[in-house]
């Protein structure tokens, strides 16, 4: 499975609303969880089932009729930065989980969301959101590709370590990080021109 990392922007009036409520924030991170629908098993072994009062359930198919809790992204709303999170933190702060603001906010700062051991969601206020944007402006693809370094990468441990070193993989996963960030610096700039917040999720 592993671990991802995504950004999402919203505006300042909606914050109080996943901040406040768990189901909401649950929605809009991750959309609502599917419906479940009672599935009857045939022949002997669904016999068994009912006669122990065992319930299967399986995910609805037909669409809900209810409201989804929070509408889903529209275009240009979130950006996955897949698993090159961590990667892309290590070229902003040459750290593995520190770094100065506002180079370290795809792993600190911000508004802690939620209780969930799991999930690591963030709030990036309006404010934050163009300091980063700015500061992710400043920096050209240039300057990043000298800061990859798959040495240092490998000995701090920085995810997906496994691959900074494969002498087969060549040139491929600095282009995945560079990649990587030049979709955030346009994500963050749009996300600070217009005005929105940001939560950033690692899950």
């Amino acid at each position: 499975m592993g671990m991802y990392g995504y950004l999402r922007r919203i505006a300042p009036p909606d914050v109080p609303r996943i901040r406040d409520d768990p189901r909401l924030l649950g929605a809009f991170l991750f959309g609502d969880a599917p419906g479940v629908v009672e599935e009857r098993v045939p022949g002997l072994l669904g016999f068994f089932l009912r006669l122990m009062r065992i319930k299967v359930e399986v995910a609805a198919t037909e669409p809900s009729s209810k409201e989804p809790l929070w509408p889903r992204p529209g275009a240009g709303e979130q950006i996955s930065l897949d698993k090159a999170w961590h990667g892309l933190h290590y070229l902003l702060t040459g750290t593995a989980d520190g770094g100065r603001e506002p180079a370290c906010f795809l792993l600190s700062g911000g508004e802690d969301l939620g209780d969930d051991d799991d999930v690591q969601a963030r709030l990036l206020s309006v404010e934050q959101v163009r300091w980063f944007g700015e500061h992710l402006a400043s920096l050209s693809t240039e300057e990043l590709t000298r800061r990859f370094d798959p040495d240092q990468m490998t000995k701090l441990r920085i995810y997906l370590d496994v691959i900074w070193k494969r002498p087969e993989e060549e040139d491929a996963p600095r282009g995945y990080l560079i990649a990587a960030f030049t979709d955030l610096r346009e994500f963050v700039a749009t996300a600070a021109a217009e005005g929105d917040a940001v939560v950033v999720c690692i899950s």
